[in-house]
């Protein structure tokens, strides 16, 4: 089988390895050496593997001894939507989980599309991981006031504006901010 016309995708799981894709079935990193990197199919006791050098198929052994689920893929591919979004924008979580649903509802909603929304985990069962895709790119919260470090983005407005005018410490934590609403 020649390279081009091999279909393979890199997707983030939910532990921010990557997974690779190909015909509707995740297979995991085994073995990486070097440029190479040897994967096996993520279901248990499936003897599928692929092997990849520099992120192109070279070996493709697709003897899967169970049916894939193209629903698993396309419900990781929203959940993944919806942690890159938590990880680039401060809307607030629920907003963000509660956003992608609707979006799946109103483009051209048919029974796939339903079945889709059924999958989704609910918002209790995914929160945590959204939760901590956001605090990854957070500054951690100060415990005392010498620990207190504010810069780049976190002196401006949302819009832009200067938000933080002055840091003194000479004689005592004195933060000066304009806040102009």
């Amino acid at each position: 089988m020649a390279n081009a016309q091999l279909q393979v995708k890199f997707v983030t799981n939910r532990l921010g390895n990557q997974n690779l894709v190909h015909s509707g079935f995740k297979f995991q990193a085994k073995n990486k050496r070097g440029i190479r990197t040897y994967w096996k199919c993520s279901t248990a006791n499936c003897p599928a593997t692929i092997n990849t050098l520099n992120n192109i198929p070279t070996k493709v052994s697709a003897n899967h001894n169970h049916g894939s689920d193209p629903m698993q893929l396309k419900v990781d591919d929203v959940l993944q939507r919806m942690k890159v979004r938590c990880t680039n924008e401060l809307t607030p979580i629920s907003t963000i989980y509660e956003e992608e649903l609707v979006k799946l509802r109103t483009d051209d909603c048919n029974d796939d599309t339903q079945e889709l929304v059924e999958n989704i985990p609910t918002f209790p069962s995914c929160k945590n991981i959204m939760y901590n895709k956001r605090k990854k790119n957070l500054p951690v919260l100060p415990k005392t006031v010498d620990q207190i470090n504010i810069d780049g983005i976190w002196t401006r407005t949302t819009k832009g504006d200067p938000f933080l005018l002055a840091d003194d410490n000479r004689e005592g934590r004195m933060l000066d901010c304009c806040y102009n609403v």
